[in-house]
């Protein structure tokens, strides 16, 4: 039996098996690793052909096990809040998803060629099932970090074989055939995308295993380069910055920034170098003005259709009579591509997702800038950290891709969503109250402002004291600062 076969067989059993015994969190993260290294596309020659797919197997236990635990026919240890925390509501988050899912579904009712509607509609139908039943699955901080992890880490093996295929046979494996049915563009972003996960990962790891996570990041740092996909090194360079502002370890950001470009320096070749540096001969691409004309025929499309579009996908059929190029010709942008395929409505829907994931989570971090640094506290910092900057290189990326059912992006919204909704019911502060407990050494109120007339800083707790104390803090005397819902 080939190991690629035995190890979707054991990743499958413990999706199906953990649903009903654990809780439909370990369902749900199974089918997102599945996602991302998409191994019915990878492994098919060592798979057996299932007519719905092993991600389907693992989707309708995590559905099924969340249906019964709802019913609360069965008890589960690893489903719920923490205990003493309010159950999570739906925020402006889910509500951004279910508007933008609801006008996908009326532009495919409504398409011009309803066939070639039909496969991009299933998958977005699974993407959206899946993310509103792990909303009723996970509301908890430690799942929202595993989860993420998982993310990371799927990320990280794609790049690992990646560099396999070069470094073994010099065989690139994204320019040649791409990976999981995606190009070399779109996967060149997915990996992009989790470099910044690693890093926050990283951060906020405290055992010797979270040098494992930098590791993946330079892995994946050099899978990039490896794509030749120009988005994908733009979009990176763009959203550097960010680790930066987001982190809470600046000087290691300052270190790691320079063994990361001393690092691309070094392994980047001439044919990557002139790869990268063409973006700035833009005018004289041929790639580039194709990229310029569609844009403007999707423009011309959007606005003959702008309420539902000509249909999911069902534009590329129609940018030849328009002035395209060639027949099939796809518009290469993101957010171009939504508009000519829903409309401007439907692109409305989807930059109101995009800003409702961006704002509540920029918020989040704002909120808990001064909360005390316990374990869950850091974690979730990071998580946010890890969100705003994988979705900059995601929305930067779109500007030049066309990747309307990319699904890495929908599980970092879901995270999102759930992060902000831990927090809203005190699942977070709860958490923090216990491990402030057991750690009153984290406890060190802000001197009061000595200027006349300055705003008196609120009791938070920040940094550690020279002097620890020994007396345990009891819960109910722990307080947070000024923000906590």
């Amino acid at each position: 039996m080939d190991k690629h076969l035995i190890l979707m067989i054991v990743s499958t059993v413990i999706g199906l098996i953990g649903s009903f015994l654990g809780g439909p969190f370990f369902g749900i993260v199974i089918y997102y690793i599945y996602a991302v290294v998409r191994p019915q596309f990878v492994w098919k020659a060592d798979l057996p052909n299932l007519s719905y797919g092993w991600s389907f197997i693992v989707a309708i236990s995590a559905i099924v096990a969340t249906a019964i635990y709802r019913l609360g026919l069965l008890k589960m240890p690893a489903a719920g809040p923490s205990v003493g925390a309010n159950r999570p509501t739906w925020n402006p988050i889910h509500f951004a998803v279910l508007a933008f899912a609801g006008w996908v579904t009326l532009s495919y009712w409504f398409a011009v060629k309803p066939d070639l509607s039909h496969p991009h509609f299933v998958e977005y139908l699974k993407m959206f099932v899946v993310f509103f039943v792990a909303c009723l699955s996970i509301q908890r901080v430690s799942q929202l970090w595993i989860l993420l992890a998982a993310l990371a880490l799927a990320d990280a093996y794609v790049a690992v074989e990646v560099n396999t295929y070069y470094f073994k046979d010099n065989y690139r494996i994204l320019n040649r055939i791409g990976w999981g049915g995606a190009d070399n563009n779109g996967a060149g972003l997915q990996l992009a995308m989790g470099i910044p996960l690693c890093y926050f990962l990283w951060e906020a790891t405290v055992s010797r295993f979270r040098w494992a996570y930098l590791v993946c990041a330079a892995v994946l740092t050099h899978a990039v380069l490896l794509s030749d996909s120009r988005g994908a090194m733009l979009s990176v360079l763009v959203s550097t910055p960010l680790l930066f502002c987001f982190s809470q370890r600046k000087r290691a950001v300052i270190g790691i920034g320079i063994l990361g470009m001393l690092f691309v320096v070094a392994s980047a070749g001439p044919e990557v170098q002139n790869r990268f540096l063409s973006i700035s001969k833009h005018d004289a691409d041929d790639s580039a003005n194709s990229r310029k004309t569609t844009w403007m025929i999707a423009i011309r499309m959007a606005n003959e259709k702008p309420f539902l579009g000509f249909g999911l996908r069902c534009s590329s059929d129609f940018t030849k009579a328009y002035g395209a190029d060639m027949e099939g010709r796809v518009i290469h942008s993101q957010y171009f591509q939504i508009a000519a395929d829903m409309g401007w409505i439907g692109l409305f829907w989807f930059l109101m997702l995009l800003m409702a994931v961006v704002v509540l989570t920029f918020v989040f971090r704002r909120r808990t800038r001064h909360w005390p640094r316990t374990d869950s506290v850091l974690k979730s910092r990071a998580i946010a950290g890890a969100i705003l900057t994988s979705l900059t290189i995601y929305c930067v990326g779109g500007i030049f891709l066309s990747l309307d059912h990319f699904e890495l992006p929908y599980a970092l919204f879901l995270i999102a969503a759930q992060l902000w909704s831990v927090y809203r019911s005190k699942g977070l502060e709860f958490v923090a109250r216990q491990e402030l407990a057991l750690q009153p050494h984290l406890l060190k109120p802000v001197p009061v402002a000595k200027k006349r007339g300055a705003r008196i800083a609120p009791a938070v707790f920040v940094g550690r004291p020279r002097v620890q104390p020994t007396a345990q803090v009891p819960i109910e005397t722990v307080e947070l600062p000024r923000g906590t819902p």
